[in-house]
């Protein structure tokens, strides 16, 4: 490529590209020493699960009948058979008992073919905003479904999905090594097939420990596996909690389902049982008070195109993957230049293109073609990087790399 045309700092901006490889972490500390260096956190809660038992100080065990979510066949119980201590990690086993007969916790008696443990640490420790971390195995076979993730503890009052969900790592057995992260809302659910979500591939998911990582603030949710970041979820909601009810306290949840809407749609392997996923740490940080996000500036110029009626979008790429419409622009008075604000974790970078006109529910329309001199990866979309300081872009002309002049 040649790059004669761009400043400086316009090839800085577009030009440059980010490897992302995937690191296998060992050492229980290596994450957290490496987060505490850069001085952007600090470690508020830990569980290393170093005793001899699960500590009821830090978590529930539940008890529930089958089929009481999603469809699921499992009944969870707080046997030691299905949730333990081994070697300093907590197993949360699945098994195969036809048969099995308990109590939930309404105090129904119910009859499972299976059985396995969920945990949460509800009443007892929440958080809102924060780096989490947990270093898991993830069991292997068809018809698992484990789950790393957070509810809004208000979910008693305000009800599902009102209160929040933040999906930190889901698996299904069928799809080994595929890892999903998703956010559940009042607008943004599955239930109505519009839950912004992502994934990633970890091949061995389910033969080593990986760190499953949440960073979550006011304006921003971002998912990292290994501490590489792979999807990125910017809060465009305007104060509207059906959107976004992620300025209030969340509780954690640690589950191994079996079977369900999801984790069973491939039918269920009885030979893989006994399933196990294994939890080496689960760490909670909140922001260090040296620690601040950027303010980045984006500017298009929109003079030689013919503007949509409902505006102009940054759109596409991995700064609103899970949203097809985008985060909008807005017009600078007296010019035909198109802005946008957003406030982003420092070190971090994102993809993207300019977009004229919104399109909430299609990924066609109205999208700028990049020429391949400021293009990056398969859809050449445009890249920029965040460094340590606020940032205002320099503006670029719709569908070229420099300015319209």
């Amino acid at each position: 490529m040649t790059h004669k045309t761009l400043t400086m700092l316009s090839l800085a901006v577009l030009l440059m590209f980010f490897t992302v490889c995937e690191k296998n972490v060992n050492p229980k500390q290596d994450l957290q020493d490496n987060e505490q260096e850069m001085g952007r956190w600090d470690l508020v809660w830990i569980d290393e699960f170093d005793g001899d038992a699960i500590d009821d100080q830090k978590w529930n065990k539940l008890l529930w009948r089958p089929g009481w979510v999603n469809n699921e066949l499992q009944a969870y119980t707080d046997r030691d058979t299905n949730l333990f201590i081994r070697d300093g990690r907590l197993v949360i086993r699945g098994l195969i008992e036809p048969g099995y007969t308990g109590t939930d916790h309404a105090g129904t008696d119910y009859s499972a073919d299976f059985t396995s443990g969920r945990m949460n640490t509800a009443g007892l420790s929440t958080w809102t905003y924060g780096r989490f971390d947990i270093r898991a195995k993830l069991p292997k076979g068809r018809g698992s479904w484990p789950a790393i993730w957070m509810l809004g503890a208000n979910i008693s009052t305000a009800g599902w999905p009102h209160c929040g969900e933040i999906d930190i790592m889901e698996h299904v057995g069928y799809d080994d090594g595929n890892i999903h992260a998703s956010i559940h809302t009042t607008d943004y659910n599955h239930m109505v097939g519009t839950q912004r979500s992502g994934q990633v591939t970890v091949q061995t998911a389910t033969d080593s420990f990986h760190v499953y990582s949440l960073e979550w603030d006011s304006t921003y949710i971002r998912y990292l596996v290994n501490n590489d970041p792979y999807f990125f979820i910017y809060n465009d909601s305007n104060g509207n909690e059906n959107r976004w009810p992620f300025d209030s306290p969340h509780y954690m949840i640690l589950n191994l389902a079996i079977g369900g809407d999801w984790g069973g749609a491939q039918g269920i392997d009885n030979s893989a049982f006994p399933m196990e996923m294994e939890v080496d740490f689960v760490q909670a940080f909140k922001k260090s008070e040296h620690s601040k996000n950027i303010n980045i500036t984006l500017g298009v110029d929109m003079k030689h195109e013919t503007i949509s009626g409902t505006g102009v979008w940054v759109s596409g790429g991995n700064i609103s993957s899970g949203q097809p419409g985008g985060l909008q622009m807005k017009l600078v008075d007296g010019t035909t230049i198109w802005e946008t604000h957003l406030i982003l974790p420092p070190s971090s970078n994102y993809t993207f293109k300019f977009r004229n006109g919104h399109y909430p529910d299609t990924w066609s329309g109205g999208w700028e073609t990049v020429p391949d001199e400021c293009g990056v990866d398969s859809y050449n979309n445009r890249q920029f990087f965040v460094t340590e300081s606020d940032t205002t872009f320099p503006v670029i002309c719709f569908g070229k790399c420099t300015d319209c002049d």
